[in-house]
């Protein structure tokens, strides 16, 4: 079970209906909108809101009530839903050269101060809806993951 080093607490994120939980070691400090058509299929709404982290910061307390799927044949990420709400709960990924990642969604995480705000809109050219705030919107791919890089080596390399 994860535990946070400093307070040796944990905390719970899940599902709505309660199902699916995890264990994490503390509250994640990078959250994003993203607008790619896989998340807007796998989240309710028009995108997902996610969170990144470490995966070995994140337990997975009720495995047999989260069901994994790739949405994509090669790579990608392995999203994982409540197997009775349907709702997501955590997606892994693999980067080569890379630490594990764990991508949870905002919603599942508790209402707490620390709680990260959105910093920016990925993969917007796909967007269902424009969305109307001040936070930066990057469009196409290539595009998306360049802005979005430097959150990925701040989580995986504490900078």
């Amino acid at each position: 079970m994860a535990q946070n080093k400093e307070t040796g607490a944990q905390l719970t994120a899940q599902c709505p209906c309660g199902a699916a939980s995890l264990a994490i070691e503390a509250m994640p400090t990078v959250r994003f909108y993203c607008h790619c058509t896989i998340c807007q299929s796998v989240y309710p709404g028009d995108y997902g809101d996610a969170t990144l982290m470490r995966a070995d910061k994140v337990s997975v307390r009720t495995p047999g009530t989260i069901t994994f799927t790739r949405h994509l044949d090669k790579g990608g990420l392995e999203r994982g839903t409540c197997s009775q709400c349907n709702h997501p709960v955590v997606a892994f990924m693999n980067a080569p050269m890379m630490p594990k990642f764990a991508f949870v969604p905002a919603a599942v995480l508790p209402d707490r101060p620390d709680k990260p705000s959105s910093t920016r809109h990925i993969f917007y050219g796909t967007r269902a809806r424009d969305v109307h705030d001040a936070l930066p919107k990057t469009e196409g791919d290539a595009a998306s993951m360049m802005v979005f890089t430097p959150s990925v080596l701040k989580v995986a390399f504490g900078r």
